[in-house]
């Protein structure tokens, strides 16, 4: 019994040091096993998917039962070591609390952790989600949720709901939502604030309803980053509003914004290959990346970089230091097959609560051979994230598997399929995409003059940009939640 309690405490050892000289992806709310007697393993990885396997290290002796919950409710009880669970979580990627409770032989709650998982890291930023923009709310009760983004090393304290500066709510723990009343008066708008546990915090407002004297500053516009192009595949600049139609599920619609986004914020990310196949190419590769990254980006522009191999990997998080987003893929190796489909909505979730115009840059030249989600999973979701996804394909077939997946990808989402073989070509085709996103047009159209509307929730609905010119065509995303 000596020699295993020696092994046990020696094993706790290794952990406590792992622990404390790592800095973990996950938001852990106590995390010290010397004092509190148990401590739950975060993942060693920014998103975590599908069935998450973890340990809860424990140290106090008076421990004889682990319940491991998930969002609150238990999945996993343990009655004896080691006390390791296989947790379900969400199908796609969303933040969600695991938290280990500790009992004694009676049943009295001894210790407990907890970690906040898929909690997307970058510069500190909060949205309102909902209600929509724009959807005005005359009285009763209504969900407000938000999204948050957590710079590395910090976690949330709380989040805190105001109905006209008056604190209606505090929560502590994801998801960031709660009910609040509207009240009668002619302006009602609800404010979200976020506190890290460094002090700092940040705030976001949604107005519901305002006066009819105020200017209208919550129109609910579907906005439409709009590329065209003539018969060379060159952007076109210097159209007007006259020069464009919007049809949403066949009706036309009436434009209600326009504007060339040359000088609009832009968040741009980079998913780059990694796997075996990719080994005399990545090194270009990743160069040329970054040397687009450095010129696409302006001062208020933002950037990251994931990489993929059998896994994806966050080489940086969204931040506007363009040049260490570009030295975090500067070192970049190939090896391990290609989990393409995991990595795209991993890095479709990096743009959550982001506004303004989005873009995803992918270089692959191979199909998928490891992921979790499949391909329908992909365009789904890549459908209801709104960002453009241009793909790069390298030595592709000619035909089916990786290119038609590249292709559609890249049609659904407004994005454009590049191809090549040479991997000099590939600063050419970076600045192909750069001038393209410096050149597009802001379309929107009111939402609120649609009839139709569903009233069982979001449904796809398809969209279509025309430009009355002759010679030129329209690309945007091919259709909208709503």
């Amino acid at each position: 019994m000596k020699g295993t309690k020696a092994f046990g405490l020696a094993l706790f050892a290794i952990f406590a040091i792992f622990a404390a000289s790592t800095v973990l992806p996950a938001q852990t709310a106590t995390g010290d096993l010397t004092e509190h007697g148990l401590m739950l393993v975060a993942p060693p990885a920014e998103v975590v998917l599908g069935l998450w396997r973890t340990d809860a290290l424990v140290r106090d002796d008076r421990i004889k039962k682990v319940v491991f919950l998930v969002d609150g409710t238990v999945q996993v009880t343990r009655t004896r070591p080691p006390y390791t669970a296989e947790l379900r979580l969400a199908h796609f990627p969303t933040e969600q609390t695991v938290r280990a409770e500790g009992y004694d032989e009676k049943g009295v709650l001894v210790a407990e952790d907890e970690v906040v998982l898929n909690q997307p890291r970058g510069a500190l930023g909060i949205w309102i989600v909902d209600p929509p923009k724009g959807r005005r709310i005359n009285s009763g009760k209504v969900l407000t949720r938000a999204d948050i983004m957590v710079p590395d090393g910090r976690r949330v304290d709380s989040v805190e709901f105001k109905i006209n500066d008056t604190t209606v709510a505090k929560v502590a723990h994801p998801p960031w939502q709660t009910e609040v009343e509207v009240p009668p008066a002619d302006l009602a708008y609800v404010t979200a604030v976020v506190t890290l546990d460094d002090g700092s915090h940040a705030e976001a407002v949604r107005f519901l309803k305002s006066p009819q004297y105020l200017e209208e500053i919550d129109v609910d516009l579907v906005e439409l980053y709009v590329a065209v192009t003539d018969k060379s595949n060159q952007p076109v600049l210097g159209l007007e509003q006259g020069d464009f139609e919007v049809y949403e599920a066949g009706k036309k619609q009436e434009i209600a914004k326009f504007e060339l986004v040359q000088n609009l914020p832009l968040t741009v990310g980079v998913l780059l290959d990694t796997s075996g196949s990719m080994e005399s190419t990545i090194g270009t590769a990743a160069r040329t990346a970054g040397d687009f990254l450095k010129r696409v980006t302006k001062p208020k522009d933002k950037a990251f970089a994931v990489s993929f191999a059998g896994r994806p990997s966050l080489a940086m998080p969204p931040t506007d230091d363009i040049e260490e987003v570009a030295r975090s893929i500067s070192g970049l190796r190939a090896v391990g097959e290609t989990a393409l489909h995991d990595a795209l909505i991993d890095s479709l979730y990096y743009f959550r609560g982001m506004t303004g115009q989005r873009a995803l840059v992918l270089l692959s030249d191979g199909d998928d051979n490891s992921s979790y989600f499949n391909y329908k999973d992909v365009i789904d979701y890549a459908r209801r994230s709104g960002v453009s996804i241009y793909t790069i394909g390298f030595n592709l077939p000619l035909i089916g598997g990786i290119r038609s997946k590249l292709t559609e990808l890249s049609a659904t989402t407004g994005g454009r399929l590049f191809t090549t073989d040479k991997a000099q070509e590939l600063t050419a085709i970076y600045a192909q995409i750069e001038k393209e996103l410096r050149s597009r047009y802001l379309v929107t159209y009111n939402a609120i003059q649609k009839s139709d509307k569903s009233a069982a929730g979001p449904a796809y609905r398809e969209i279509e940009v025309k430009v009355k010119k002759s010679g030129l065509q329209a690309r945007t995303v091919r259709g909208t939640y709503q």
